[in-house]
């Protein structure tokens, strides 16, 4: 399954057109979604002598100490997770994160991160090139008020990142929801024919939620919470928010051979 995606998403950053593009990267959660109802489906409807896979967790590595670009590292990957049934813990310093899951949606999870992040740093650092975020205007705390001061690279950085990880994460609900109404369908279908066929979709991921939520809290030590996107200083709406959402609806369209399957160096 995970070759089937990856192969996806190589189309989608081989494809001609922007709607081309869009079409693969869409199929490849969609594909993501469609196996771990599948697998959820199985596991249902798995006999008392058969035996249950059950939740995992698993490191992965953001980015080194310091660099600025991996709180957004993080919450990328959260929407990722979310998306496809995963829990996430983040280390105090965003160097890293703890996922729970079942191991085929953490595969496919970090297989789409990987991708996306990738060309979230390097559609940013095209974008930061042109210097059209000059003049954008930053809403700065002083005190007890808020003043607007000229853009840094840094904050620009961060509102381009912010407004792309959004406009992926409603891109990756549609097309999970577009794959859990086609699951639904199929249901409804195979229920209409009485043929015996497990069904039960909507059951299949409430039981995957109560698993993966029941193995999170026996396992996890995580204390607090994460606010790693907090910042005392925020863009205003104009050139690096309108550009990040422009090329998180064009992400995987790039260049024949640019991206493969690890990530590049993040920016600081």
């Amino acid at each position: 399954m995970i070759e089937r995606i990856s192969k996806l998403l190589n189309k989608a950053e081989n494809a001609g057109t922007p709607h081309e593009a869009h079409i693969y990267f869409e199929k490849a959660q969609a594909l993501a979604t469609a196996h771990s109802i599948s697998l959820a489906k199985a596991r249902l409807h798995a006999s008392a002598t058969e035996r249950p896979t059950t939740p995992i967790n698993r490191t992965i590595r953001i980015g080194e100490p310091r660099r600025h670009a991996n709180r957004h590292m993080v919450r990328l990957f959260a929407v990722v997770g979310d998306v496809n049934g995963i829990q996430v813990d983040v280390a105090r310093n965003s160097t890293y994160v703890i996922v729970y899951g079942f191991a085929d949606d953490l595969d496919a999870a970090e297989v789409l991160w990987e991708r996306i992040a990738t060309q979230m740093v390097r559609f940013g650092e095209l974008f930061l090139a042109t210097d059209a975020w000059r003049s954008d205007q930053r809403i700065v705390r002083e005190g007890g008020r808020r003043v607007l001061s000229p853009m840094t690279r840094q904050t620009a950085r961060s509102t381009y990142y912010m407004s792309f990880v959004d406009t992926i994460h409603d891109r990756l609900v549609d097309a999970h929801d577009t794959a859990v109404r086609a699951a639904q369908e199929q249901d409804a279908s195979w229920d209409s024919l009485d043929s015996g066929s497990m069904g039960g979709t909507a059951l299949a991921l409430r039981h995957r939620a109560e698993e993966v939520s029941s193995f999170y809290q026996d396992q996890s030590e995580a204390r607090g919470s994460w606010n790693g996107t907090r910042s005392n200083v925020s863009g205003r709406a104009g050139s690096a928010t309108a550009a990040g959402a422009r090329d998180a609806r064009r992400v995987a369209l790039t260049e024949r051979g640019s991206i493969d399957s690890r990530r590049g160096a993040l920016p600081r």
